[in-house]
């Protein structure tokens, strides 16, 4: 699948959501405001193929309106196309109460927020001109008729459209608020991690070592920085390919995860560099946890050639007081990591 047919498909999901949600609220909506309408129609005494009309609108146009989103190659921009004919309708029928105040007014704000809130600034403006435009029509072919009293009946079969519908729009939004609370979290995490490996990336890992270090300043304890290396990882690269190198990379990752506590952040910096955060943790128990790990990456199956073994390069550095920020506590586990390469690879140095 290419990606035009991906946006696509994508676009026909989070379209196919959006119709069913409105077909809900609109059902909804021509519903309650089919029985304020009926009341100003029947005071004013308008024929009894408007009431039929009326009842079509209120009854049969939410299913059509959803079946043609629903069957159409761009859901999204098929039931955007709804929402305008309903605005449009709106005007029509405010027209034919002759502007009666309490409902008119409360359809068109109903209609106005909803469009809003469906697609913003631009949809509204559309619906806005789709109603007026329609209204105006309307209003002016009966001879501008105005009928500004509201009957108590009239205001009782209002309350329900005022009451429900704002509380019913009220709770769509507060589930779409919070899906897209969720979706922003989602996203910050997919930000913080490394895409392949899962594992947190260079921006997590410094924002969580300024952390440890603030409060290293105010607490005396332990904390470690572990930076690991794969020895001749460039090798593997060449000879197995970049397939074979990346699996290593993802055995490399469950490996640290199995071998660190949920207090701690494993995190890869780049090409087959990896850092563990470890705080509140002494010297003698950053080495058996480095240790653990050379021991679990010196048994793993990844490579096609089972006789060859790999090994790791591990450099600990524990934080100081005159650390000033994240790099200078990755430079200090940097360094550690270059004595234990220029001692022979396949060792772990404490600086």
């Amino acid at each position: 699948m290419n990606e035009s047919d991906k946006l696509i498909k994508n676009e026909r999901v989070t379209g196919a959501r959006f119709v069913r949600r409105m077909y809900l609220m609109r059902t909804l909506g021509t519903l309650l405001c089919f029985f304020p309408i009926l009341s100003v129609l029947i005071e004013l005494q308008r024929p009894f193929w408007l009431l039929l009309l009326l009842a079509a609108n209120a009854f049969i146009w939410p299913f059509i309106a959803w079946q043609r989103a629903k069957k159409a190659a761009l859901p999204l921009k098929c039931e955007q196309q709804n929402l305008i004919f309903d605005a449009a309708a709106g005007g029509f029928w405010i027209a034919m109460m002759a502007v009666n105040l309490l409902p008119s007014v409360v359809i068109a704000t109903i209609l106005m927020s909803d469009r809003l809130s469906a697609g913003g600034f631009p949809l509204m403006r559309k619906a806005a001109v789709a109603m007026l435009s329609v209204f105006a029509i309307s209003w002016l072919a009966q001879g501008m008729p105005f009928y500004p009293a509201v009957s108590s009946k009239t205001l009782y079969t209002t309350l329900p459209l005022i009451a429900i519908y704002i509380f019913a729009l009220s709770v769509l939004t507060d589930s779409i608020a919070r899906k897209l609370r969720k979706n922003s979290r989602e996203l910050e995490r997919i930000a913080m991690m490394d895409p392949l490996l899962d594992i947190a990336n260079r921006r997590l890992l410094e924002q969580r070592i300024e952390f440890e270090l603030v409060k290293l300043r105010h607490a005396s304890h332990s904390s470690i920085l572990m930076f690991i290396d794969i020895d001749n990882f460039k090798e593997v690269n060449d000879r197995y390919g970049h397939k074979v190198g990346d699996s290593l990379l993802v055995t490399v990752s469950q490996i640290l995860h199995v071998a660190t506590r949920k207090s701690d952040t494993p995190a890869r910096l780049g090409g087959d560099e990896f850092v563990i955060l470890l705080p509140d943790t002494l010297y003698e128990d950053a080495k058996s946890i480095a240790g653990r790990i050379m021991e679990a990456v010196a048994v793993m199956t990844v490579l096609p050639d089972r006789y060859l073994t790999l090994t790791l390069s591990i450099g600990i550095a524990r934080a100081t007081q005159e650390m000033a920020s994240a790099t200078d506590w990755l430079k200090a586990a940097d360094d550690a990591l270059y004595q234990a390469k220029r001692e022979g690879k396949n060792r772990i140095y404490a600086h």
